[in-house]
């Protein structure tokens, strides 16, 4: 007789054996809507592209904003300002007396004079910036020049923390 032929149920099982060797770890195309992943990447996302499983989308513009937020001044009571301002004439009487070119010493010698000794300086090569902390709050910042006018404002510490806002970072 000739050769004897495998029954017909052992087909369903080979199938089913195949099918799960060719399916082993091939990902799903989306996750399942009972799954979450973890994003394992930035993707920088204008808002019209599909978003990929994987990516944490962000708005790049407001992230730059968001960076430059160090350099904001934080907002202060009317009471703490109005305190602030009676700071601004004897700080401008002291430091107008410094012989030009000023240097940061004289300015934190002129600071530390009316009682004021958190003071930081920064001097670029133009002039000298300078930030003062008023113990009742805020700061007194400013700049003298080599060349022109003294500036002086009133306001809160920036974000940073400190009175003088540094620039390069």
């Amino acid at each position: 007789m000739g050769k004897t032929k495998a029954p017909l149920r052992a087909l369903p099982a080979a199938a089913v054996v195949l099918l799960a060797l060719v399916s082993c770890g091939v990902p799903p195309a989306t996750t399942p809507a009972n799954e979450t992943t973890t994003p394992t990447a930035a993707c920088p996302s204008a808002g019209t592209e599909p978003r990929h499983a994987n990516c944490f989308a962000y708005d790049g513009d407001a992230a730059m904003a968001q960076n430059e937020m160090y350099r904001q001044r934080r907002k202060l009571s009317p009471d703490v300002q109005s305190q602030l301002e009676q700071h601004i004439e004897p700080a401008k009487t002291a430091l107008s007396a410094l012989p030009q070119p000023v240097t940061a010493n004289e300015i934190e010698t002129a600071f530390e004079a009316l009682g004021l000794r958190e003071v930081q300086t920064d001097d670029g090569g133009n002039g000298v910036r300078f930030g003062v902390a008023v113990p009742s709050g805020g700061c007194i910042y400013g700049v003298i020049p080599r060349e022109g006018e003294l500036t002086l404002q009133a306001g809160g510490s920036i974000m940073d923390g400190g009175c003088l806002e540094m620039f390069g970072h």
